[in-house]
């Protein structure tokens, strides 16, 4: 008689089925952490120093212009500086809440400047297309090496930073933000 000799077949065992899970929602928690900008805002308050210079060219509704702005230009004047991403979809979203918020701040020495950024292949005529898609009628320029989403520490879209007049930063936000919100800072620098 021939026996057969039995192989134990290796199973996972329940302990092992926690660990796969376990890495795995690691994984994607991880992906999702450090690859999607996140809708909900946070904000810092504190002051935190002069906003770090930059210039930057211009891009309009038609492309890049031939024009740049420098940062500096605005001594005097409370800026929102904005750093958006084409293809984002939370800048998308905030769109239109910018779009309100110049057509009440924009006329009272207020300057509203969008920083597009290169993440994920934009480039300036995407940048363009989002202007005419949103009718946004106030400055964009493009940082095609996010050199300056890198000196003001910008790890996610958007991300907005607030400049009183004397330059200082005075407050970020990141993520869809109120229009309430914006606005009560807006008042209170421009005060």
């Amino acid at each position: 008689m021939h026996g057969k000799k039995g192989k134990r077949e290796k199973r996972f065992s329940l302990g092992d089925a926690a660990i796969v899970g376990i890495a795995l929602i690691a994984i994607i928690w991880g992906a999702y952490t450090f690859g999607v900008p996140h809708p909900t805002a946070t904000t810092t308050t504190s002051q935190t120093g002069g906003a770090p210079d930059f210039t930057l060219p211009v891009v309009d509704q038609n492309g890049l212009t031939g024009q740049t702005v420098s940062l500096s230009s605005f001594q005097g004047k409370v800026v929102l500086l904005e750093f958006m991403e084409p293809w984002c979809t939370h800048c998308q979203k905030m769109a239109p809440v910018l779009d309100k918020l110049y057509q009440q701040f924009g006329s009272q020495n207020i300057v509203f400047l969008s920083v597009a950024g290169a993440w994920n292949g934009a480039s300036a005529n995407d940048a363009s297309q989002f202007i005419r898609t949103y009718q946004s009628t106030w400055t964009y320029v493009y940082d095609s090496s996010n050199s300056i989403f890198s000196m003001y520490g910008v790890t996610q879209t958007p991300t907005f930073v607030m400049i009183a007049k004397n330059g200082q930063v005075v407050g970020t936000y990141q993520g869809e933000v109120a229009y309430d919100s914006l606005a009560a800072d807006l008042t209170r620098l421009n005060a």
